[in-house]
């Protein structure tokens, strides 16, 4: 049986989880950079994408989103091992973008799983480093060249 502590700490994560993609919805910077330690290492170059600190990625996909319409991020089927003040997690994020394509308007989706080390600090926990996988992608125009990581 799970204790109080554990049971608290599992829903804090997964509110961290939510928290990085509703920032990213919401084009929320400074907040997405929050539920990262500064000093994080965050690999998106399977999915194409950047890598770096925060600050960096952070930049990039600020850049990069503006590109689309609109997006949404769903985070689920979280993965959770405890080691004290530290957590290995694994979850599966589902993303559709509405973008504009040669032919024209379209919405495209596309499944990761982040791989995710996090970190209890003295005012929440905090990411301290990301992977991505790439699963899948479904829908995008023949055409579509992924955003260049600087």
């Amino acid at each position: 049986m799970l204790s109080q502590q554990e049971l608290s700490d599992r829903a804090e994560i997964q509110d961290l989880i939510v928290a990085e993609a509703s920032a990213m919805d919401r084009r929320d910077w400074v907040r997405w950079q929050e539920c990262f330690t500064p000093d994080a290492a965050i690999d998106y170059s399977e999915n194409d994408g950047a890598v770096g600190s925060p600050a960096e990625v952070g930049a990039w996909l600020a850049n990069v989103l503006e590109r689309f319409h609109s997006y949404q991020h769903l985070s689920s089927n979280a993965e959770i091992e405890l080691d004290g003040d530290q957590a290995r997690v694994r979850t599966m994020q589902y993303i559709a973008v509405k973008m504009e394509a040669s032919d024209g308007e379209r919405v495209v989706f596309s499944g990761i799983w982040f791989r995710d080390e996090v970190l209890r600090t003295a005012s929440s926990w905090r990411i301290t480093k990301r992977h991505e996988e790439l699963a899948w992608r479904h829908n995008f125009p023949g055409d579509f060249t992924p955003p260049v990581a600087d």
